[in-house]
Parts: structure tokens; C-alpha cells; sequence
């Protein structure tokens, strides 16, 4: 199609949505398209006059701010003399759009910030695109509201770390001078101006702690994550992270009984009452907070544009041209996918189903190994900590990431930030869900590897809104005006546009089973007669152990009555085994912090019966014999013995022995396999394995370190040991009267299992995800042992330590 033709186009979408016939939404598509188009054209004072025009009836004046990124040689509006009336009104128009000197709203961002409003109760939730710009809205508000204490909950400690990291570089402006917050036991003064940054773990962490803060304003991103089936999972694990997010909303708003809300997030689907799929559930929970709806899904800032690449021939993805002629497999298609995006100057990110596919994708692409100069550093930092044969390190040197939830943080994030900037070479990232949570990159192209989330036995088919989440991440505001998703699969481009599920709300439907935990933020009408019993069986069990509230009620997300059974087993302990978990309790505390066996194993029986997680049911019901007392233990002891002593890398070179020597195994079997159907006796045969075999085994290893300590320590062991820490702690305290918090227990375990840091500024530079030393030189004994420790320092290690100092000294 001709300039001119397009121009014709733009023109009559203007006339008709002027005259209203033309719905805003598709009218920003045709803006965008066209805006897309012209880019790359010549334009004369004419063509910049109607694009100003142009993107300020859209309401999207940025559109053509960013002209210059796509031609820096573009001289916008030469003779600024030749400014007529359509110009003035568009500049007239801009000015109310801003917020400060730097800050503008584009109009969809301004109409939400227009409805709060002083004097009022303002909750909101509002969904929308990807690219709508909700966390920047979020800082507009507390400063045109000049709220004084405010939460924000951020689905990841990722998340809760670049907004603290944004906000303490200066790149978000806040009108007040607020303390910022990420610990759940740091010290807050009610008397200053406070942001509280946290997950929602970490939130109802801060409530157990009993603080007192009037708090005036709760924000609650990626709030769908409330009901279990929208949350993107590709991991096949227990996810709890529903319950958590209902209850941060739930303690948060009947404990700020007249704060104000905004909860958000992208393309969640809220139907009509009059629509076959209505579940009545979450308006029912809005309408009992007085939260209004804010849908603006249709909204796309950036547009996104969907090809199928599951066909044979030679075709054009959006000026994309791609041959698959002769293609018929996801490898060489991948391999003409990148190729041709690489010879466009783009960048693209892979969404895979799994972990292992991602590692797939990035193992079998062929491209030759890429200039590192710019990050030799970080190169460098992971040759020397982690193995050189891992897949991460192997796909930097040919300009590929690789990005999973068990890649450890620091390297995810340095690694979306070399894909950020197009100068690195790094323009192809291979990743999963984590992708979806939040993270920001200029991908101008998502490919769709496959039309599922999880693997195995949990494969799931994803829903409309996982697939729109997915597609949403092409494109970026202020980056492109247009993005595109090529698939694989076509059941993607089916699923976009099938009908969706609604969100649904389980506390506030009488026909959701609901589990204990539960019972607390449901109300009784939504309660059937066998739950009242059960609550007033557990009010009578709480009774009989004269366990008070204010310890029962902490560690939310456990319920009531595996807190009274752990309480029930500890208060039947002989003297012999309370003599040996103080033992426990002393080695943790010893200058050299070690971990008691027998201690150990008295607190895993007690916890077993209640553990739901099935990974840490493994690790705690295997078990080895010790040769020198002959007694049982379970492999828990090994794996945590040695994250204690020697970090990760103590698990891995575990974990990579027994994988290698599995796959030995295997393979031997095969052989003898082989040699009974042949009729050939094997002879002492010596299984090497070949260098891809061995580096298929170290990637496996290092997934399964980071999964164990990532996710089974960090989330799963810590409740279960903070739960029997704080009842042992309440029984010891009864039966030796003396004050809980003068009770000794097992408090520095949890801390190293949370955040493998101590000190406030450890705690704080582990959450902003930085390498282990840096995290070793904060938690330094003394002041020679921190200098020891920073005069190891690799380059990127220096580096990292001078951003994270000055976030942490301010």
C-alpha cells in the first residue's frame, strides 16, 4: 500500500471518529499503524503539523515525541513560524497532560488520575493493557493526592527492588520526602512520610509484626493473581500466591478501614450480568469495598499485530520477510525467525512453555559467537562463579538470554538490561512466564513457542488472558508504535480470540470450597453449615491449648489447625528432645553457624504431617543412613548442611555428580539392553559421557540448585520452620515463664533461608539482587573482614557494588 493511500486511510478513521462511527480503541490502532508506517518516510512541515494533530486526537502526544528514535536526522517542524490554528489547539491540548516539568500522562492514564479526587474515598480497579503504563500512574497519583504513608504490593521482590532502585536514582519523582521501606521489621516512624514496598507475603509478614501505621493508600498491582487459574505458572508446583494476594487486599483494607485503592492489571476479563459466563464472585467483592471498575483492555498503546508461522511457504510478517519453505520443524523455524528479525536491526524474545525448552531453544540456535566487549565483565564474573558449561553463559557469547524464575536474580536482570540496549548485541532472549511478571524490555517481537504452560504430567493449556499477556510483551511504549507476535503454534491465535474466563473472587462465592486458611476473610454468608462447624471446632482446639491470637494469627497463610497440631507435637516432646533442639538452637547461633542433626530431625517430624509442598515432602521423607551412628536422616539435613557451609555452589556440585551419574546409569542400561537383543556379551565397558551429554547434566543441576534453594527453602521450608519456631518459642516461654521475645529459637535459620543476609543493608542489597560477595561484604563480622571481602572483588562485582551502595546509602 502507497503513502498516499495510507495517509487516505488515517484520514477517513479521523472523520469517522470524530463523527463518532469509529470507536476510540480502533481509532488508536489506526493511528498506530500509520505512525508505524510514516516513521521511516520523508516528511515536509505539512506531514509534522498533521502528525501533531494527529496523536493529539488520539491522545497519545508521545506518538510523536519519538519520531526522532526512529530517524535521528528528523528536524521536527523546521519553520515553527508555520504554525496554524490545528497545531496550537494540539499544544494547548499536550499542556493539560502534564503533570511536572518532565512528567505527561497520555489521555487514558490522565482520565484514570482524574478520578481521585480530595475529600472522597477513592478504590479503584482498573484493567488494562500491557502498555497502558499503570506503575507510572500509581506514582501520579500519590503525588497529586500527597498521600503521607502508602503500600505498594508488587507480585516479585524483582518488582519490589526496581521500584526501589527507581525511585532512589531519581527516576521517579515524588512530591514528598518519603522514607522507603522493603523489610517487614524495619523500623518505621509514623511520624515521617513512609512507602512501604512489598510483596504480599512480605506485607502480611509486616502485619504479624503488629506495626501501627495510619495508611493512606494501597496499591496492588497484577491484582488477577487473586484467582489461582489467571496466574501463569510454568512451573509444575504447589502455587499459593491466590490466597496470599486475597488476603493482602483483605487485612488491607478492613485494618485501613478508610484508605484509599488501586488495583490493576492486564486484560483481566470482568463480564456483565447478563452474559452466560457471569460469576457474580468478584463484583460482590468490589461492590463490598466500594471499589469501581475502570476496563480499558481494548486500549492498546502499542498494537500488536499476531502472524501464524506454521505454514511452508515464503510470506511477509509486517514488513518481516521470512521464507519456511522447506521448514518444517520449530528449530529451523526458529533459526529463519531470528535471522531474518537480526537482519532488521530488531530484537525478539522466545516464550517458552518450560525451563528446559527455554535452555532448548537457546542450545540449538546457530548463530556465530557475538563481540562481548561490552560485557566482558559480567562474562568474566560468570565464568569464575558458576560452571562455563552452563547454557546462560554458552548463549551470552552468541547474543542470546536466557531468563526463568531459578536463574539466579542478579543475572536475569543484568541480563534484560544488555537486551534493553541495542549497542550490546544481545537482541534474542529465550523465557518462560517470568517475562509476563512485570518485566520491561524493548522486544519489538515475541515468538510463541508453544501454546501451553508447564510441561509433563502439569501441562496446562493457556487461557485468553495468559496469551494476550504474552502477546502484550511486543512492543514498548516509547519504543514502537506497533509490535508483533509470530507463533508456532496456531492454537495461540485461537485462544487470543476465544471468549475469556472471568475473574472470579473464592471468598465471595458459597459454592467455592475454601480451605481453612480461608475461613478468616470469608463471610459467614458466603460460608456453608460444615465450615461454621469446623470454625468453631478450631475456636475450641485454640481454647484447649490457651493459644492467644496474637500467636495464632501470625503465618497467615498457614492455617489455624496446623498451627495447633505443630503447637500439640511440641508440647509432647520428652526433656531428651527439647535438650536436643536447644542444641539446634545453639549451633545456629555459634560464630561458625552450624546445623545439629538430631536437633534438625525432631523439627522436620514435627512439620512433615502438615508440609502441602510436594517438592518438600521429597526432600524431608528421603532419607540416608549416617555410618557412624547408624542412624536415619532426612536428605534435607545434606542439602541444607551445605547451602549453610558453601552457598549454591555446594548444592550444584551435588546435585551435578548424581546427575551425571544417572545418566551413566541410563546409558549403560541401554547398552545392556542392546547387547542382550544382539546376543554379545558386554565387557567391562567404561561409559564417557560426550561434552554436549555433560552439559545437558550441568544445566539440569543448575536448575534443580536453583529450584531448591529459590523456591523450596526461600518459600516453602521457611513457613513451615517460622510456624514451628514461633510455637516452640510460645511453649518454651509458658513452661519456663519467661518472656517470648526473650525466648531463644531458630530465628537466624529463617532469616538465611529468606534473604541468605543478616544486616539491614545485606537484607536490602539481596532483594535488589546482586552477586553473593556483595551481599558477604554488608554482613561482614568486622570492619577488616568486609575489606577483605571487597578487595576480592571482580570488575562487575565493583561495579554493581557502587550502584548498590548509593541505593542503600540514601
Amino acid at each position: 500500500m502507497d503513502r498516499q493511500q495510507r495517509t487516505l486511510d488515517v484520514v477517513i478513521a479521523l472523520n469517522q471518529f470524530q463523527n463518532q462511527e469509529l470507536p476510540r480503541y480502533k481509532f488508536l490502532e489506526n493511528v498506530c499503524e500509520y505512525f508505524d508506517f510514516i516513521k521511516s518516510e520523508e516528511l515536509d512541515d505539512a506531514d509534522y503539523r498533521f502528525l501533531i494533530h494527529l496523536s493529539s486526537k488520539v491522545g497519545v502526544p508521545h506518538y510523536y515525541d519519538i519520531l526522532h528514535k526512529f530517524n535521528e536526522d528528523k528536524l521536527q517542524l523546521k519553520n515553527e513560524e508555520n504554525v496554524k490554528l490545528d497545531v496550537i489547539s494540539a499544544l494547548i491540548f499536550e499542556s493539560t497532560l502534564y503533570t511536572n516539568e518532565t512528567s505527561k500522562l497520555h489521555l487514558y492514564q490522565k482520565e484514570v488520575l482524574d478520578l481521585f479526587k480530595l475529600g472522597k474515598l477513592n478504590r479503584y480497579f482498573l484493567s488494562a493493557s500491557t502498555s497502558f503504563g499503570k506503575t507510572h500512574l500509581v506514582y501520579e497519583i500519590i503525588n497529586k493526592m500527597n498521600y503521607k504513608n502508602v503500600i505498594l504490593i508488587f507480585p516479585s521482590i524483582a518488582l519490589l527492588s526496581e521500584n526501589l532502585s527507581r525511585i532512589k536514582e531519581g527516576k521517579i519523582k515524588l512530591s514528598n520526602d518519603f522514607k522507603i521501606h522493603t523489610l517487614s521489621d524495619s523500623e518505621i516512624n509514623p511520624e515521617e512520610s513512609n512507602i512501604l514496598i512489598f510483596t504480599p507475603e512480605r506485607y502480611l509478614s509486616y502485619l504479624d509484626k503488629n506495626k501501627e501505621l495510619e495508611v493512606d493508600f494501597i496499591f496492588v498491582d497484577e491484582v488477577y493473581k487473586i484467582d489461582n487459574s489467571y496466574i501463569i505458572d510454568d512451573e509444575s508446583k504447589e502455587n499459593e500466591r491466590d490466597i496470599a494476594y486475597r488476603m493482602s487486599l483483605f487485612f488491607g483494607l478492613t485494618t485501613n478501614v478508610n484508605v484509599d485503592l488501586f488495583i490493576a492489571g492486564p486484560y483481566i476479563d470482568v463480564f456483565e450480568k447478563t452474559e452466560k459466563n457471569y460469576n457474580p464472585s468478584f463484583d460482590l467483592f468490589l461492590e463490598d469495598f466500594k471499589i469501581e471498575k475502570v476496563l480499558l483492555n481494548e486500549y492498546e498503546i502499542v498494537k500488536v499485530n499476531k502472524y501464524s508461522a506454521d505454514i511452508k511457504i515464503q510470506t511477509n510478517f509486517d514488513s518481516l520477510d521470512v521464507n519456511l519453505k522447506g521448514k518444517g520443524t520449530k528449530k529451523a523455524k526458529i533459526q529463519e525467525l531470528f535471522d531474518r528479525i537480526l537482519l532488521q536491526n530488531e530484537n525478539a524474545i522466545i516464550y517458552c512453555n518450560t525451563k528446559s525448552n527455554a535452555e532448548k531453544v537457546a542450545r540449538e540456535y546457530e548463530r556465530t559467537e557475538i563481540s562481548t566487549e561490552n560485557f566482558s565483565d559480567f562474562l568474566h564474573h560468570l565464568t569464575t562463579t558458576f560452571d562455563e558449561r552452563w547454557i546462560v553463559i554458552k548463549s551470552l557469547k552468541k547474543g542470546i538470554g536466557v531468563h526463568h524464575g531459578v536463574v539466579p536474580k542478579y543475572i536475569q536482570k543484568e541480563i534484560i538490561d544488555l537486551f534493553n540496549q541495542a549497542e550490546n548485541n544481545l537482541n534474542i532472549l529465550s523465557a518462560t512466564t517470568t517475562i509476563t511478571e512485570g518485566v520491561n524490555t524493548t522486544a519489538k517481537n515475541m515468538i510463541v513457542y508453544k501454546s501451553r504452560k508447564g510441561g509433563g504430567q502439569h501441562i496446562k493449556p493457556l487461557l485468553k488472558f495468559d496469551a494476550k499477556n504474552i502477546a502484550g510483551r511486543a512492543g514498548r511504549f516509547m519504543e514502537h508504535y506497533v509490535g508483533r507476535v509470530i507463533t508456532l503454534d496456531n492454537e495461540f491465535l485461537e485462544v487470543i480470540e476465544q471468549e475469556g474466563k472471568p475473574i472470579e473472587h473464592k471468598n465471595y462465592d458459597i459454592e467455592t470450597s475454601k480451605n481453612e486458611v480461608e475461613f478468616e476473610m470469608t463471610k459467614a454468608e458466603y460460608l456453608d453449615d460444615r465450615t461454621k462447624q469446623q470454625i468453631e471446632e478450631l475456636k475450641k482446639l485454640q481454647e484447649q491449648f490457651e493459644i492467644p491470637d496474637h500467636i495464632i494469627n501470625q503465618f497467615k497463610v498457614i492455617s489455624k489447625r496446623q498451627k495447633i497440631d505443630i503447637y500439640k507435637d511440641i508440647s509432647q516432646l520428652t526433656s531428651t528432645q527439647i535438650s536436643l533442639i536447644k542444641k539446634l538452637i545453639s549451633s545456629l547461633n555459634s560464630t561458625t553457624m552450624s546445623l545439629d542433626k538430631d536437633g534438625f530431625q525432631i523439627v522436620l517430624n514435627i512439620i512433615l504431617p502438615q508440609v502441602e509442598s510436594e517438592a518438600l515432602k521429597h526432600y524431608i521423607t528421603n532419607s540416608f543412613t549416617d555410618k557412624f551412628n547408624q542412624k536415619t536422616y532426612s536428605i534435607l539435613y545434606i542439602a541444607l548442611n551445605k547451602y549453610i557451609s558453601n552457598g549454591f555452589k555446594g548444592n550444584y556440585e551435588y546435585f551435578l555428580e548424581r546427575t551425571i551419574s544417572k545418566k551413566k546409569i541410563e546409558l549403560e542400561s541401554k547398552l545392556k539392553k542392546e547387547s542382550d537383543k544382539t546376543g554379545k556379551k558386554m565387557k567391562g565397558i567404561n561409559i564417557n559421557l560426550n561434552n554436549d551429554e555433560i552439559s545437558i547434566c550441568v544445566d539440569s543441576a543448575m536448575r534443580e540448585t536453583a529450584e531448591l534453594i529459590y523456591n523450596t527453602f526461600k518459600y516453602q521450608l521457611v513457613k513451615y520452620l517460622g510456624v514451628f519456631n514461633l510455637m516452640y518459642k510460645y511453649y518454651i516461654s509458658k513452661t519456663e515463664s519467661k518472656p517470648l521475645e526473650e525466648t531463644s529459637g531458630i530465628d537466624i535459620l529463617l532469616i538465611k533461608l529468606e534473604y541468605n543476609a543478616f544486616s539491614e543493608e545485606a537484607k536490602i542489597a539481596s532483594d535488589y539482587g546482586v552477586p553473593n560477595k556483595i551481599v558477604a561484604y554488608y554482613d561482614a563480622k568486622d570492619p577488616e573482614q568486609a575489606k577483605s571481602i571487597r578487595n576480592s572483588f571482580d570488575n562487575y562485582e565493583k561495579k554493581i557494588f557502587e550502584k548498590v551502595r548509593n541505593i542503600i546509602a540514601q
